[in-house]
């Protein structure tokens, strides 16, 4: 019995020690957007920032959650300006592949919008609106990290406003 008692606490004891190295992280980082079909027609390039939790289940496999900010603002026109903003909610899955990485993800995005229509000649004044609602979404993607430096590239399908995005972390190991 106190050879199995033995054997239970050095195997914790190896398993709590290789935990420990990288097991569990926090990311933060900056993205840069690409609006794709209609929605690329109406708007620019977006920016933003994004932190991420990463849950290990295994040496290769993390369970992520993602939140952060998405800003797009509408290209430039003599009677209409505005932006919209988007919050991602996502969770997903990431395997490593020695340093390269897959990240398919899943949630939601709180999509937050404001058009301003300004006058013509005087005859009309101006006008403004805004909107939001909350959008499924889908994340196909992948990167490579090295160090703690993360790079990743992704399609996010958000309804009818589809983009592209290059992101640029740093993790920290918990």
């Amino acid at each position: 019995m106190k050879k199995i008692i033995a054997s239970l606490v050095v195997l914790f004891a190896f398993a709590t020690v290789n935990a420990q190295e990288g097991f569990h992280k926090i990311g933060v980082g900056t993205e840069v957007a690409l609006p794709m079909g209609n929605f690329g027609d109406g708007f620019s390039t977006g920016f933003g920032a994004t932190g991420k939790v990463f849950y290990g289940i295994s040496e290769d496999g993390d369970i992520t959650g993602t939140i952060g900010y998405l800003h797009f603002g509408m290209k430039s026109s003599d009677f209409v300006s505005g932006h919209v903003g988007m919050i991602p909610l996502q969770f997903g899955y990431r395997h490593n592949f020695s340093g390269f990485y897959a990240e398919p993800q899943l949630g939601f995005m709180f999509v937050s919008s404001k058009v301003e229509l300004k006058g013509m000649s005087g005859l009309f004044g101006d006008a403004s609106g805004t909107a939001s609602e909350t959008k499924f979404s889908l994340g196909i993607g992948g990167g490579y990290e090295f160090g703690n430096w993360d790079l990743g590239l992704r399609y996010q399908i958000v309804d009818q406003a589809n983009f592209v995005a290059l992101r640029a972390g740093y993790n920290f190991s918990l």
